[in-house]
């Protein structure tokens, strides 16, 4: 199962919220918020060790978002301690945050009623609360980002992985009371948070109980006890005085973040994937220089007309369906940044169908029904009900995406990037980069002038020409041509209400009620960049045979409009995104990587190439996957918390494909 299971909760005659499943209150009846302040933000010490922290963020992990009252509280303390230093190190703030039984958006903004100096915040935490699907779903709150963890702790916190070994600074061990909550509380849950903290990192919590204060102890913590808030007689904090050796369970995954002291990053490409990396960048303080080959930016695969925006659902591999949910709930909260920012682009919310036009792809929707996810992300209908939702007659059922979308791709792209500019990037086009040399700082581009450019951090997002360089030419990606057709709106296609997919797609009529977009057509390994009679005819022949309604005889492509891009693709269908590995060091290290690991031998750390990453194959999901693949490098660059769980981190690695078969004991050529 993919979803998880709501709180059930009542309010007590103090208003405070009591679980029905633990039998106990999420905060104390006396002074809920005075409590947060003193077991948690004083009992780690927060704004002391704040004035004297050496990097630009710290890390708080939390056992039990429950309403999310220590989240705002040290939020708040957090703006107020940069209003006041605001040329101290520290610029951000992230708080990870494990929730088994999430509260429904109802009674999360009833608890809030209580605390109206926080409106803010949870204004924005329940527009942005996340449907209750298992894993890490981030949202951003200015200088704070939360990471909301939806599941068993047990299950989610070695999610953390190796990537997170002594990274987090301060914990919150919160959650319901170890006698009414023994599951969580147990030796496991305290040897995990020990190898996650870092250094003399700290934790506090409400609890004196002497099996949690020896459970800690037998992990390693110098615990120490205080007086407890209010009633209580006492409660626990504690502080890791050694280092842990670092004994990774997977290091030929390790990913590594960039050595930076000029923040100096550049990015090839000049489509989505370079947008949102960029993006991501930029929050961050990053000084971005973009280069784009083609005279404007979004000229191939991000310049269509229109575009579906929706998750990529399917049976085949669930961690690949799993990321993209979690991109979908991100792309969207992404598109609401842009709005907010000014950005101007065509787009409607106005769902996608999919249709199960034939037994294969209804029996395909069928099963992902039984997965019993949330019905705003997928919604089994019979064609009578689907038809409705898409304004037009239909013979078949499918699912329909209530928050599905399409926009305008090439108006996305390059109008954010003309607000990217604004707040500093550089974007240089007509550049074609054509070779990257490793420097003692950092990669030396050289572009087809024979020009020389040093930078300390290279991305490379330039679509399937990325392995055009000697350090990727490896990685197992192919182009796949799709011709995109434009065709006039009539009297019966201005009904279409939502994205139509089927063996293709259909979108609605666009703002100014002249046109939609058809296809596309998938030629794969080639790069012509022509237009083809033949794609424009299957565009329209293929949405004709999969839908079979007289209201598709409208359909009409002989105006001969049409847009040809060339997407980059790999045969797994997951984006890559991350460190570039070194393919002939890694083929030294790991070619006996079966015997290594069945002979118990010492295996060595992925090797990469230091400072040069890349974002690559998002094929024809990239508006839904971009976003969270930006985020995600934008957090590894900076060796920050990413937004993933290690195993969906690890199913976008670029090498994956070449350990599958090492572990296996099988050759990569």
């Amino acid at each position: 199962m993919l979803s998880v299971s709501y709180a059930k909760i009542h309010f007590n005659e103090e208003n405070t919220p009591v679980s029905e499943q633990f039998d106990d209150v999420y905060f104390s009846n006396q002074d809920g918020l005075a409590e947060t302040d003193y077991v948690f933000l004083q009992g780690n010490q927060l704004w002391q060790r704040w004035l004297s922290h050496k990097y630009t963020h710290f890390v708080i992990a939390e056992t039990g978002f429950g309403t999310g009252l220590n989240f705002f509280a040290v939020t708040a303390l957090f703006r107020q301690f940069r209003a006041q230093h605001p040329n101290a190190v520290l610029k951000r703030l992230f708080m990870l945050s494990f929730e088994k039984y999430p509260l429904k958006p109802t009674s999360l903004a009833q608890a809030h009623r209580a605390y109206p100096q926080f409106s803010e915040l949870s204004e924005r935490l329940q527009y942005y609360w996340p449907l209750p699907i298992k894993g890490c779903q981030r949202i951003h709150f200015a200088e704070t980002t939360l990471d909301l963890w939806f599941g068993d702790v047990a299950e989610n916190l070695p999610q953390l992985g190796d990537y997170m070994h002594e990274k987090v600074d301060a914990w919150f061990l919160d959650g319901f009371a170890p006698s009414k909550n023994p599951d969580m509380w147990n030796e496991n849950l305290y040897r995990q948070i020990y190898r996650f903290t870092k250094p003399n990192g700290t934790f506090a919590t409400f609890s004196a109980a002497s099996a949690v204060r020896k459970g800690l102890e037998s992990a390693g913590f110098a615990v120490t006890k205080r007086k407890g808030f209010g009633k209580k007689r006492e409660c626990l904090n504690g502080q890791k005085i050694n280092s842990t050796p670092n004994e990774l369970f997977l290091p030929w995954y390790l990913p590594q973040p960039a050595r930076m002291e000029k923040q100096d990053v550049a990015i090839i490409g000049g489509g989505i994937a370079s947008l949102c990396t960029a993006i991501a960048l930029l929050k961050r303080g990053a000084n971005i220089t973009l280069y784009c080959e083609d005279e404007q930016l979004a000229l191939n695969a991000s310049g269509n007309k229109q575009g579906a925006f929706y998750p990529q659902l399917s049976d085949d591999n669930e961690l690949t369906m799993r990321f993209y949910i979690h991109a979908f709930a991100y792309g969207r909260q992404l598109l609401n940044w842009a709005t907010e920012q000014g950005v101007e682009f065509e787009h409607e919310f106005c769902g996608v169908a999919l249709c199960g036009y034939d037994e294969k792809n209804a029996n395909k929707l069928a099963k992902i029904a039984q997965l019993d996810l949330p019905a705003e992300l997928f919604e089994m209908l019979n064609a009578d009900q689907l038809s409705k939702k898409v304004g037009l007659p239909l013979h078949c059922g499918g699912g329909f995406i209530a928050r599905g979308a399409w926009l305008a791709p090439r108006q996305f792209v390059q109008n954010t990037f003309a607000l990217l500019e604004k707040y500093g990037a550089k974007i240089k086009t007509s550049q074609s980069i054509t070779a990257l040399l490793q420097t003692q700082n950092g990669w030396q581009l050289r572009n087809v002038q024979n020009e020389q450019i040093n930078h300390e951090v290279v991305v490379l997002a330039n679509g399937y020409k990325i392995t055009d360089f000697t350090q990727t030419k490896k990685l197992p990606l192919y182009p796949i041509r799709g011709q995109v057709s434009q065709i006039p709106t009539s009297e019966n296609l201005l009904k279409l209400k939502s994205v139509l997919c089927y063996d293709g797609y259909l979108t609605p009529v666009d703002q100014a009620k002249a046109s939609h977009c058809i296809g596309a057509s998938h030629v794969r390994d080639n790069t012509d960049r022509h237009f083809s009679a033949q794609e424009q005819r299957d565009n329209q022949q293929k949405l004709q045979r999969n839908i079979a309604e007289p209201w598709t005889e409208d359909v009409n492509t002989s105006d001969n409009l049409a847009r040809i891009g060339v997407r980059c693709s790999v045969r797994d269908l997951a984006p890559m995104v991350g460190n570039v590995p070194n393919f002939i060091q890694q083929q030294e290290d790991y070619h006996n990587l079966f015997n290594l690991r069945r002979r118990r031998q010492s295996i060595k750390n992925a090797d990469n190439f230091p400072n040069l990453f890349l974002i690559a194959a998002l094929g024809s999901r990239g508006l839904t996957s971009a976003p969270l693949s930006g985020e995600m490098l934008g957090s590894l660059i900076y060796g920050e918390p990413m937004p993933l769980g290690e195993a969906l981190i690890h199913n976008l690695a670029a090498n994956r494909a070449w350990i599958r078969k090492w572990l296996k004991g099988s050759e990569v050529k």
